[in-house]
Formats: C-alpha cells, structure tokens, sequence
C-alpha cells in the first residue's frame, strides 16, 4: 500500500525556508523528518524531528545524513551530488533523483540538455573564462547587451547579471559561464509542474513576476498570470515536457519567457520555489504538500484557485545587516486578505529573503492595490541600524 510510506524516515537536505514550509506539510502526516543545514539556527532547526548541522557540499557530511534516512529531498540544488548518487547505488530513494540534479545544478549542461531535447530556449554560448568572453567579444562571437549567468551556484538573482558594455565585465568575477542572447519579452512567467513516481503529472497555474530592476530578484509573483488561455496552457504543457524530459520525481519550478505568443524556458529548479509560495493559502494542495505527495508516490492533489493571489517578497533593506527587526509589519493584519509568512532567520542583510505575504482577492486590481501599499510600508531592517 502507497500510505505505508508515511512511516518512512524522510530526510531533507537545507533547513531553510523552504525545508521549513516542507515540514509544516509533513507534521500534518506525522512523516518523521530528518534535516541537515550547515547554520545551527536555521529556521528547521527547532521544527525537524532530527537535526543535523554539517555542510552539504561535503560527501561524508551528505552520505552520513542520508544512509539514516529512507527517502531523501532536497529544498536547494548547491548540493554534493556525489553523495546522492552513492546513497542510491546503497538503496536509498533520492527525489528528484540525482541524475536529474547533476544535469540541473551545472547551467551549461542545462541548456545543452534543453537543445537535445527540443525544448525552446534562448541562444547561447558557454565560456570558460572572462578572457574568452573577451575575446569572442573582439571578434564579434558576441554582442551587447547580452546575459552573463555563472554554470553552478548562482541563485536569487546572483550569479545573473546583464553585460550592456566592456565595462559591465569588471563587475563579473572569474568563473566558467554562459552568455545568453538578450530577450526583449513581454513577460516573465513560471509554471510549478509536480511528478510522482507512477508518471501522474499535475500542474499549477502558470503565473506572472514582477522584478525589481535593481536587484534582479522577484517582488510579487501574481497568479494566475495575466496572459492568454492558450498562452496558459501552451505554458503548462512546456513545463510538463521539461518535467518529464528530465525524468522529475518531486515539483519541478520552470521560469520561461513570454515573446510574442511564444514560450522560452529559461531555467528551472527541482524543487519548492518563491513562484509557489502563493499555493499556501490559494490552492487546497499546495506546492509543498504537492512535493511530499509526489515523493511518497501519492496521488496528487488539486492545484486549482479562484480569484487572484498575490505574492509579495520580503527582503533585507539595503544598508542593513544583523539581527533583523520587521518595521511597519502589523499592517499585515490590517487587510483581511493577506497572509504572512516569517522565515525565522535571525539574521538580515540587503535583498536576503526573510518572509512573504500573499493577499487573496476576487479582482486583481484590489490584491495589486494591496501588495503594492505592503511593499512601500514594510521594510526589513537591523536592530543595530534601527
């Protein structure tokens, strides 16, 4: 019987917010959690059945963990995959798996991977060095303005940066990368596709981010995207064929590009994403629960909701670091409609991500107005700045 997996040990690997999220859908279950984070006060820490604090990059540190547990997930890509390997060949259960991981991890092998397989993405080139790039610069191999992303460990917005000029690679540090073609899009969306075991696929509703130009990370993600039905569903259906292209046990966040009614996928995350968070309060399944269902080999469950959700990023203010102090957040409970979410990291700094809220409303323009009012009053700053 497929409920016989609630008795499993299930381990996660990163105790953030997002491991955080995964175990307030595993408390419900009574699933008994394992989680290994490298912070000691991570916001898993206190919420996990079994903690364990040691880097997940090191292969002793990720094969210990995981040789305890029956089945493992993970809520951050950056780590040793070596390990997940080992720990499958050793009968553990890995999801998603690790072929599927070490073909994401690395942005290059990615894109590759997207051309074999006939997935629609923006022109490339990979480069082991700034020199390089330079000197494809020099002999036109490329042009300005164009995409500088690093292969592994960019996240949130780091690692991305958008090269206008000569000048713009003094700011890059020294790393292989890719360089994509610049795309002129009308918008930036994202489709969170969840996969079990058995091949059943469901998908979220595809939604629509707003970015902060400055910083390059999200600042409200809106569902459902204001965009076609056929736009919609051309969405669902390329994140379903990059699901299973990659063979993805778990939810899968798939981030595209809008052009012209035409899709491009630009990138993807095995795992919860920031474009999910929304499902919390708007879907009767979220994507969190949505992941744990996928991994124990469970029937889906329903992804749909009405209305418009809103879902606002909470961010360290720039110029502050240290313990973090939330000024202005009682406005939250002022609008009936919105839904706050506190990560639980004692520490802030600049664009660092420390919470959410999500507004629910029948129209859009009343969630907009909402989200919009939220952003300019709640700031997230350092008590020693305060």
């Amino acid at each position: 019987m497929k409920t016989n997996m609630l008795n499993k040990k299930l381990g996660i690997i990163g105790g953030g917010q997002l491991g955080k999220m995964l175990l307030a859908e595993c408390s419900k279950m009574n699933i008994n959690t394992y989680v290994l984070d490298p912070d000691p006060n991570a916001p898993c820490s206190s919420l996990a059945n079994n903690f364990t604090c040691g880097d997940f990059n090191d292969f002793d540190t990720v094969y210990s963990f995981g040789i305890k547990c029956d089945i493992i997930t993970f809520e951050i890509e950056h780590i040793n995959v070596d390990a997940l390997e080992a720990l499958e060949r050793d009968g553990k259960k890995v999801f998603p798996k690790s072929k599927t991981l070490r073909k994401i991890q690395d942005k290059g092998i990615q894109k590759d991977f997207f051309v074999h397989q006939g997935i629609p993405t923006s022109n490339f080139k990979f480069f082991k060095s700034i020199n390089d790039l330079k000197e494809s610069l020099r002999v036109g191999g490329v042009s300005f303005p164009c995409v500088w992303k690093k292969t592994k460990f960019g996240y949130d917005g780091f690692g991305v940066k958008v090269l206008r000029s000569l000048h713009d690679l003094n700011d890059i540090p020294e790393s292989e990368m890719i360089i994509e073609d610049f795309i002129s899009f009308d918008k930036e969306i994202s489709v969170i596709v969840a996969r079990n075991q058995s091949g059943e696929v469901r998908c979220f509703e595809t939604v629509e981010m707003e970015f902060n130009k400055s910083t390059n990370q999200v600042e409200f993600v809106i569902s459902p995207a204001n965009i076609s039905d056929e736009n919609n569903l051309k969405a669902k259906n390329l994140a379903t064929k990059v699901s299973e292209s990659f063979d993805c046990i778990g939810v899968l966040a798939v981030e595209m590009f809008l052009v012209n009614d035409k899709i491009l996928v630009n990138e993807i995350a095995p795992r919860p994403h920031n474009s999910g968070h929304y499902s919390i309060e708007a879907s009767k399944s979220s994507q969190f629960q949505q992941h744990i269902r996928a991994i124990l080999n469970l029937d889906l469950g329903d992804t749909e909701h009405s209305g418009t959700a809103i879902m606002l990023n909470l961010v360290g203010d720039e110029g502050h670091e240290g313990p973090v102090f939330y000024e202005n957040i009682e406005s939250v409970f002022n609008i009936s409609s919105a839904n706050l979410h506190i990560y639980g990291k004692e520490q802030t700094r600049p664009n660092r991500k420390m919470g959410h809220v999500t507004i629910i409303c029948d129209k859009f323009e009343d969630a907009y107005e909402k989200v919009k009012y939220l952003k300019k009053t709640i700031k997230v700053k350092s008590r020693k700045n305060d």
